[in-house]
């Protein structure tokens, strides 16, 4: 293990604390391993498209209920909410 001070000031250690950013690798984890799951089996290969529009879904409603906003964009996340005047 790596000291902190010896990471670059913008490492999402430095920002949000391993505990967070091993929960979201975790959480990664287990996203690939369903994809991988139904992308091996020949009975469920046609239910691929779904399970990707079950990670949009996993993104949109439920990452946010365990992370905030802060910590999903210091981990990287390409595509942050952005607060508009309808929100």
């Amino acid at each position: 293990m790596s000291e902190k001070t010896r990471l670059p000031f913008d490492h999402p250690v430095n920002k949000v604390g391993r505990k967070v950013m091993n929960g979201y690798t975790l959480i990664q984890l287990v996203a690939l391993g369903i994809l991988w799951a139904f992308k091996s089996n020949s009975s469920t290969a046609i239910f691929f498209p779904s399970v990707i529009g079950f990670l949009i879904a996993l993104r949109s409603w439920v990452l946010p209920k365990i992370f905030t906003e802060e910590e999903l964009v210091s981990l990287g996340d390409a595509s942050p909410r952005v607060k508009t005047v309808f929100s």
